[in-house]
């Protein structure tokens, strides 16, 4: 039970978080892609994750900002980088021992705010594709 806390469900809420990411890439329109939906996976990797997290989320960035650009939005779209640049700060700074308490209920909450805006950001996309 006490192994399911502390590595399962949390793994399991990880891999839908990737998946929020690689759904949120797949709705960059191609062209303006800087890293390909599948990308996304490399976090499971351990240790590597840490720093590919950072590229992923300034390709997310940049993917939405030249779409905006270029007119295929009407308007910018946040997709929560700084909630993301919040998380991945507290995610490395939790492999130093003393910060490790210290930084996971912040790296949780960002995190939760960076995934609600993912997926406000795929949605955006979504509908303005429809009309």
């Amino acid at each position: 039970m006490f192994l399911a806390f502390l590595v399962i469900i949390p793994l399991i809420t990880f891999i839908f978080y990737i998946r929020a990411i690689s759904k949120t890439l797949a709705a960059i329109s191609e062209p303006y892609r800087t890293q390909s939906p599948g990308m996304a996976w490399l976090l499971l990797i351990p240790i590597f994750n840490v720093i590919w997290f950072f590229f992923l989320l300034r390709a997310i960035k940049d993917g939405f900002a030249q779409m905006y650009r270029d007119g295929i939005t009407q308007k910018e779209i946040d997709t929560g980088y700084n909630y993301g640049i919040g998380m991945g700060c507290c995610w490395a700074a939790s492999f130093i021992p003393q910060f490790i308490f210290i930084a996971l209920i912040p790296m949780f909450v960002f995190s939760i705010l960076h995934w609600n805006k993912l997926n406000s950001a795929t949605r955006t996309i979504a509908k303005q594709q429809n009309y």
